[in-house]
């Protein structure tokens, strides 16, 4: 048994325009997060960190961020890094390791199928990095594998994709025939459940930062024992900050400020006393009789000073007093009628569908709804 940290895909140096005046101060944030990694992997005793691609946005990241990197990494001189290169950051003339001073403690992976043995701890590591910006894998040499070690390999690419992406699709058939101990992977940013596929344990720990809304939720990390037959690694959350989409039922609120205390007291809820801060996408939802006291510029200004960085979309429905509507003389009163008593007679499922209709055709009454002749 060897004791590993398995991650991927921080993209160091990517420049999150999105986030506006919070970019630059992301950027640094996730150089740190490295740097946490890498105190993690003395804290617990690490012996192999595994670095699965994509560990730079790019070969034009900066000078000053690859240096530090490298400077963390010689800081952890018990640790053996071992690093594939993606396809964001490829091991050609432009990378940042091109003619940088390698620390002791990081092995490289080239752009051919290549091991390297640590004897004492009777494990081989295999890997191949991208020399470009895309990459395809040939059937891995049975000569690379040994049956007297433990065989880990380090690939970055897209498990069980089409054969026609550029990504290195790595398939079931080339895990199967690997027979390796455990495959790290790299290139999807959400994380995996440990799998086994044949012989092999495999997963993605996803990114360590998210860097959208698109890549919400708590990041981290692979850490803990693999070995001949046996994979006992568990999750460990390392980012600095979470992206998360919230959905705030505001038909309770009656003013803005309602909206904004309902919207703070459930982030606290749900995240707990750290919830200040992440990264929020709030939709608003629910129907509102109030809607028009309800403004998303108020709320905006309101949250905003509570929370490191907030974006609001509003989906808040304005909702009817259908007891007044249908006695309504005219069109709009024998709609409503209409749509009530077929309400009363279905089930369940067509219930919430006519319900729905039913408040489609109120809005579009008030001219809410946009006519599309498809």
């Amino acid at each position: 048994m060897v004791k590993i940290l398995h991650s991927a895909d921080f993209h160091i140096g990517a420049e999150l325009s999105s986030l506006g005046t919070l970019a630059e101060n992301r950027r640094y944030e996730t150089l740190e997060t490295f740097g946490k990694m890498n105190l993690l992997c003395r804290e617990n005793n690490v012996e192999f960190c595994l670095i699965s691609g994509d560990l730079f946005d790019s070969n034009n990241a900066g000078r000053a961020f690859s240096d530090t990197v490298l400077n963390y990494i010689k800081s952890a001189e018990d640790t053996q890094f071992l690093y594939v290169a993606g396809n964001h950051d490829p091991l050609d003339p432009s990378s940042p390791f091109a003619d940088a001073k390698i620390p002791e403690n990081l092995h490289i992976f080239g752009t051919e199928f290549e091991a390297k043995d640590f004897p004492l701890k009777k494990v081989r590591f295999i890997g191949k990095s991208f020399s470009h910006s895309s990459m395809k894998t040939e059937p891995i040499e049975k000569s690379l594998l040994s049956d007297d070690f433990i065989n880990i390999m380090l690939l970055h690419g897209d498990l069980f994709a089409d054969r026609k992406s550029p990504y290195n699709p790595i398939s079931r058939e080339f895990i199967e025939d690997s027979c390796v101990d455990y495959l790290a992977l790299g290139h999807i940013h959400k994380r995996s459940d440990i799998m086994r596929i044949g012989h092999t344990f495999t997963a993605y720990p996803g990114c360590p930062e998210g860097q959208g809304f698109d890549e919400d939720g708590i990041k981290g990390v692979y850490i803990g024992e693999v070995g001949k037959g046996v994979c006992n690694l568990s999750f460990k959350k390392l980012c600095r900050r979470a992206f998360f989409v919230y959905e705030a039922n505001l038909s309770a609120a009656e003013t803005s400020l309602d909206a904004a205390n309902i919207i703070l007291s459930e982030l606290k809820q749900n995240y707990g006393d750290s919830f200040a801060e992440s990264l929020y996408k709030i939709v608003l939802t629910g129907r509102n009789k109030n809607c028009s006291h309800i403004k998303t510029a108020e709320i905006l200004a309101l949250i905003s000073p509570s929370l490191y960085f907030v974006k609001l979309e509003n989906q808040l429905k304005p909702d009817y007093d259908l007891s007044i509507l249908k006695n309504e003389i005219g069109l709009k009163g024998l709609f409503v009628n209409k749509m009530l008593e077929k309400i009363a007679l279905a089930d369940e499922v067509d219930k919430a569908v006519l319900e729905n209709a039913l408040y489609l055709g109120l809005e579009a009454f008030e001219g809410q709804v946009s006519y599309n002749e498809d």
